[in-house]
C-alpha cells in the first residue's frame, strides 16, 4: 500500500486542484462554508441528525454546483450521489468525517460505510491500481486522472477543517487508507477563513445553494 501523499502548503494545493480538477482551494472553501452554514441551520426541534443531513445535502449540492460549472455532470452509482469528469474516469462526492486534514488521523466516515460505497469506490480505485500492472508500471499512480475523490469536512464545535482526498478501499464499514490527500482546511484556519472577504476575482462563480428559512 501507498503511503498517502499528502498536499498541505497553499501553493502546492492550487497547483494540484488545477492540475486534476481544475478548480481552486477559495473555490472548495466556499462549499465547506456552505456546509458549515447548512449545519448551523439545525435548531432543538429538528430530528438529532439534523445537522448531518443538512450538512450532506449541501455538501452534494455545492460540490455539484463548482464542478457543474466546469462541465462535470452528475450520476449515482449504488446510491452514491457523484459528480463526474466529462472525459476521465475522475469522480468527486461529499463525505462528512471524525477528523480532516490531520498527517497522524485517517478521516472516518461520521456514519460508516456500507456495501455500495465500497463496491464503488474498489471499482473506482481498481481503475488507479491497474496502472501498476502496466509494463513499465506507473511509479506514482497518484499523477492518474481516475478514481473517485470525496470531499471531507469535519465541525467538531469550532474546529473545521477538509480536504479532498482518494481513499484506497472501504474495510470493516469505513475507510482503510488514503492515497492522496490535498488539506484545505487545516487545524487553526477556520478562525481566520470566517473573517476573511474571499477573493473571488479569478475564480468562475458558481451558484451556492442555501437554506431559505
Amino acid at each position: 500500500m501507498f503511503a498517502a501523499r499528502i498536499y498541505q502548503e497553499e501553493w502546492s494545493v492550487n497547483a494540484r486542484l488545477a492540475e486534476l480538477f481544475g478548480v481552486t482551494r477559495d473555490e472548495l472553501i466556499r462549499v465547506v462554508r456552505e456546509v458549515v452554514g447548512a449545519r448551523a441551520d439545525a435548531v432543538d426541534n429538528d430530528p438529532i441528525n439534523a445537522a448531518g443531513q443538512f450538512a450532506y445535502i449541501h455538501g452534494v449540492r455545492n460540490v455539484r454546483a463548482l464542478f457543474g460549472t466546469k462541465g462535470w455532470h452528475n450520476i449515482r452509482k449504488d446510491n452514491i450521489e457523484l459528480t463526474k469528469h466529462p472525459e476521465h474516469l475522475l469522480m468527486v462526492g461529499y463525505q462528512s468525517v471524525d477528523l480532516a486534514a490531520s498527517e497522524s488521523h485517517i478521516p472516518q466516515a461520521i456514519s460508516g460505510k456500507g456495501a455500495g460505497a465500497e463496491r464503488v469506490i474498489s471499482e473506482a480505485q481498481g481503475d488507479f491500481f491497474s496502472l501498476l500492472d502496466v509494463n513499465p508500471p506507473v511509479q506514482s499512480p497518484a499523477l492518474a486522472n481516475t478514481g473517485l475523490w470525496l470531499l471531507c469536512v469535519s465541525v467538531v464545535g469550532d474546529d473545521v477543517r477538509a480536504e479532498l482526498s482518494l481513499s484506497s478501499g472501504v474495510a470493516s464499514g469505513n475507510f482503510e487508507g488514503f492515497i492522496e490527500r490535498i488539506f484545505l482546511v487545516k487545524k487553526g484556519d477556520w478562525d481566520e477563513l470566517i473573517v476573511k472577504t474571499p477573493d473571488t476575482s479569478d475564480a468562475v462563480d458558481f451558484e451556492p445553494v442555501v437554506i431559505r428559512k
